[in-house]
Formats: C-alpha cells, structure tokens, sequence
C-alpha cells in the first residue's frame, strides 16, 4: 500500500467526517439526543439509505451525490465524481494524494466515456485539471478588473424540508428498528423520516442543478454552542460556467485567471449558502496545491484589499489569524464597520467584536501586564496577542497616540498621561 510518509499529521484525517452517511448520523445524534458513537442511528441511516436507494431507481428519480461534478456530454446527464467516501477514507489512511488523484481520474474517465466514447483525457482536463492543458508562459495580468460582487450571483441555501415518505418504503424499515432495536413506531418513524430529509437536502435533483455545478459539504457557519462540534451543510458550487467549460488556454495566465474566477465565485457562494470551505476544500474542487492556492489568495487580497470567505478567515478554523490583524488595520486605515465587514465577508457585529478585542488589549499593554498575562486575561492564543501588539508597535510609537486612539474609541484610562 501506498502511504504517506510517518510523522506528520495527515490533513485529510477529517474527510470522512463530512462523508453523507457520517452527515446523517450526526444529524440523528443532535435531533434525537443520541449518545456520540450511536450504533442505533448508524442503523437508521444504512436501512433508510438502502430503501431510499431503491425507491429512486424505480422511480427514476437521479440525484447528485456530494462531492459529484454534474455535467452533460451529448445530451446524456453524467455524474463525475470528485472524492468519493472510498478515496476519502483512503487520503485518511495515508494513502498518497497523487496516487488517490490518478485513481480518481481513471474513474471519472469511465464515467464520462461511458456516456461519450470518443471523451479522452484531454477533454477531461479542460474540465477538472486545467494545469495539465498549459505548456506556454507568459500572461502575467491574470486578474479581473475588479473583485467580485457577492450580491451578483443568484444563489439560494438548500433547507431541510419536510418529507413524506410512501408506506411502503417507510413501513419496513420501521418494523426492523422496533424489532431489532426496540425502537417505538412513532420514533422509529421520525428517525426514518429525519435521515431521508438530511439524504435529500445533500444530494439535489438534478433537475435542480446546472451543468458545471458540483454538491459539496461544507462546514456551517452558523454559531455554535461552546464545545459543540460543527456541522456540515450542503452548498451548490458553479465550479464551472458553460464559458469557462469551452475555455482555451494559450499561457499560464489563462488558467491563473480561470483559478481566480472559481475561487472567488465558490467560496462566495458557499458563504452565501452559510458554509465556509476549507483551504483542503479549495485544493480538492479545484486541483490545486497548497503553495498554488495560498499564492492566489494572497495576491487576490493584496489587488482589491478582500479576504475572500474561507473557513480560516471566517470560522477561525486552522492557522490562519490575518483577518483579525487586516480588520484592525483597515479601521486604523480609516474604513467603517461596514466597508471592513463587506470587503471580509463578515458581519458587522463579528466586526465590532474584533476591534473591542483590539481595544482590550491596548487597555492591559498600556498598564504593562506581560503578553502570557494578557493572553489568559483575553482569552485568546499567544499567536493573536503577538500579532496585535505588533500593530501596537506600528501604529502607536508613542504612549500618547495610543492614549488617544482608545479615547477616540471611547475608552477612557485612568491616570493616562
């Protein structure tokens, strides 16, 4: 077997966190109050799953599964997968990432001849792995005119709708959970019926989508109890428009332009949705590595001043604590709440709370508390206390102008001088 080498954590240990069946179960333990390794609710979700199964075949109903790449090749719908929970589970095990993308790429070959013999993987490229078709340098202005407006795309966030289920589909698997599990009929039946509600808001119709959109799970952003875990959403990406599946790529700067577009569009649409993708996410839906996609974000909000929406800049999720120093330094620039919270993808309010942190801490460094005393004061990691105070030693060379910023602030120190 082929694995990655020993030592390191391996990032994608949480991929099969956010596989569909795992997504359900998590659903059932919250909504029914189960114990965190239920092996009821594993039940429920591989019943209902199966008989759901088969209910869709026979009534021909074709839904997009997660992680599935919807696209149409001579009139024929296909769905092309871009992980599967088998090659999830793989990367986990520390199986190697170019060997799990070439086995990948061979599947989605398969599907996509099967619909279209003469497809080869040349015309695959163009539509998952873009960099494969770029020979030539050159093309160094690769970035649109202007950032991205968020509120131009018609975007609308899957809701779990009440589903009714036909006797024959429900009554079995009802049964088999009173018999084997001691399940009552009544909760059997809402446990049956909540697991199909979650399968159906993760895996659209496809009649619902539009070729060149892919169904991912993403994490949500919606506020959490302390110590909860975070759950996952489904959000719809327009990986590709149909003008950007026709594409030519005469340089380098063709494809940089092309990566920019879909990176903007999918983490604003997934913020939009109420999700927020993961730098690993960006990797995976668009074929990049880590060095590529930390070069574009970096240049992006270097060009236009915005912190595109990625689960480090908005969710504090992984190593990323920049956007807390660029909204201080965009307010000592001069810009509102507002203008800060439209160019970050944040609200207002999360705005608010990252200046009155900044506050707190120029408050306990003006009275010379040391920085381990101010992180336990706060709250908050030594990696953020140290980057604020190194905006303390840019901004405020003088006690006084610090002194006067908190007061402009409404902060009023005693015995400031």
């Amino acid at each position: 077997m082929m694995k990655a080498g020993t030592g390191k954590q391996n990032r994608y240990a949480a991929l099969p966190a956010r596989e569909l069946e795992t997504v359900q179960v998590s659903y059932l333990i919250e909504s029914f109050e189960l114990a965190p390794r239920s092996h009821l609710a594993e039940a429920v979700v591989t019943m209902t799953n199966q008989a759901l199964a088969a209910y869709e075949a026979e009534t021909e109903t074709k839904r997009l599964l997660p992680g599935e790449l919807f696209l149409e090749l001579d009139g024929e719908e296909v769905s092309v997968p871009l992980m599967t929970a088998y090659w999830g589970q793989k990367l986990a095990d520390g199986f190697r990432t170019a060997a799990a993308r070439r086995h990948l790429e061979f599947e989605q070959l398969t599907v996509c001849q099967a619909a279209q013999p003469n497809f080869d993987l040349e015309n695959l490229w163009h539509l998952t792995d873009q960099k494969e078709l770029v020979s030539r340098r050159g093309g160094k202005e690769y970035l649109p005119e202007k950032p991205l407006d968020a509120n131009s795309l018609s975007v609308m966030a899957r809701t779990l709708e009440t589903v009714s289920l036909p006797e024959a589909l429900l009554k079995p698997v009802a049964e088999k959970l009173n018999s084997d599990y001691g399940v009552k009929p009544a909760l059997a039946k809402a446990m049956v019926e909540k697991t199909a509600q979650v399968r159906w808001w993760c895996s659209p119709r496809l009649k619902e989508l539009k070729p060149g959109q892919t169904v991912w799970l993403a994490y949500s952003a919606q506020l959490r109890r302390r110590g909860a875990k975070r759950l996952f959403v489904p959000v719809v990406l327009t990986l590709l428009s149909l003008d950007e599946q026709n594409l030519k790529f005469s340089n380098r700067g063709d494809y940089k332009a092309l990566k920019i577009a879909q990176i903007e569009r999918i983490t604003a649409e997934t913020w939009q949705q109420g999700g927020a993708l993961t730098m690993l996410d960006l990797e995976l839906l668009l074929n990049l590595n880590g060095a590529a996609l930390r070069e574009f974000l970096n240049v992006y909000q270097e060009n236009f001043g915005v912190l595109l929406p990625t689960a480090g800049t908005v969710l504090d999720m992984g190593r990323t604590l920049t956007h807390k120093k660029i909204v201080v330094e965009m307010s000592l620039e001069g810009l509102s709440t507002q203008q800060i919270a439209h160019k970050i993808f944040h609200t207002p309010e999360a705005v608010d709370q990252y200046l009155r942190l900044f506050d707190r801490v120029l408050v306990l460094y003006h009275y010379g508390l040391p920085i381990n005393l101010i992180r336990q004061v706060t709250g908050h990691s030594l990696a953020l206390i140290k980057e604020h105070l190194a905006l303390v030693d840019k901004h405020f060379p003088t006690k006084q102008e610090l002194v006067d910023y908190l007061s402009n602030r409404g902060v009023k120190l005693e015995n400031a001088q």
